[in-house]
């Protein structure tokens, strides 16, 4: 057991979770609740790098936008693979393929609806000009992610 009577993660789940889609219960009640991801990303050796990262689940994949020249911009564009735990790092995870959405900008402006609504703070005051402007001059790219499992 764990902390005030909750079963423990495996570690073995923790480190490898088993395939799990956005509709498995556990991984949707998250995703409906959850302010961040933790975005694993992998190098061409196989090394993780995990970052927290805003949100938007939608139509049965996990989508959010970073700047073009990031870590993880340019391992998803290399390679796509990645691990999502969602809420925190050892919540509820999923293997996924991710890729760089280009030219839609219907899904930019839904997601950043989105984002006015669940980041009611961060959005309206800073970060949506933030994010409007990277999209609209090519700096920044919205990421799509698709489970695997």
């Amino acid at each position: 057991m764990g902390r005030a009577g909750t079963q423990a993660t495996p570690l073995t789940e923790r480190v490898h979770p088993r395939r799990r889609s956005i509709s498995d219960p556990d991984i949707a009640r998250a995703l409906r609740h959850a302010s961040y991801i933790y975005l694993t990303t992998y190098g061409p050796t196989g090394k993780p790098g995990t970052v927290p990262t805003w949100l938007w689940p939608h139509e049965g994949a996990v989508y959010f936008t970073t700047e073009r020249h990031t870590l993880k911009a340019r391992r998803i564009r290399e390679r796509g693979r990645v691990t999502v735990h969602v809420g925190k790092k050892d919540g509820p995870a999923f293997e996924g393929r991710a890729e760089w959405v280009e030219d839609r900008p219907d899904l930019e402006q839904a997601l950043l609806r989105a984002y006015w609504r669940k980041y009611w703070f961060l959005v309206p005051l800073w970060m949506g000009h933030r994010i409007r402007r990277g999209l609209s001059r090519k700096t920044s790219v919205l990421i799509r992610i698709t489970p695997t499992g």
